[in-house]
């Protein structure tokens, strides 16, 4: 049987330094970056994460300061009686 005579091969594309597989799976090493209109969408998001667990937090230590006067006696009071709503009349 006739062979082919070692060497190149035109059927075999040699691949570029992109193109080739490293072996290593996962996220590429070096600085990320990222695109301006992106970054300003994650610091919205960043602000509005700490705004929410700032008001979390704040949420937290009025119930857990209201669950103590409970326990040693008081009344519970969600909401504040005293407020004084006004309805405006028809004329």
């Amino acid at each position: 049987m006739a062979q082919k005579p070692l060497g190149k091969n035109s059927n075999v594309k040699k691949l570029n330094k992109k193109n080739r597989f490293n072996g290593s799976i996962g996220p590429k090493k070096g600085a990320k970056k990222i695109a301006p209109k992106r970054q300003s969408v994650i610091k919205q998001q960043n602000i509005q994460k700490k705004l929410t667990s700032g008001i979390n937090r704040n949420i937290e230590q009025v119930m857990a300061s209201r669950v103590e006067a409970i326990s040693s006696g008081q009344k519970l009071n969600i909401i504040k009686s005293d407020v004084n709503v006004k309805t405006k009349g028809k004329k």
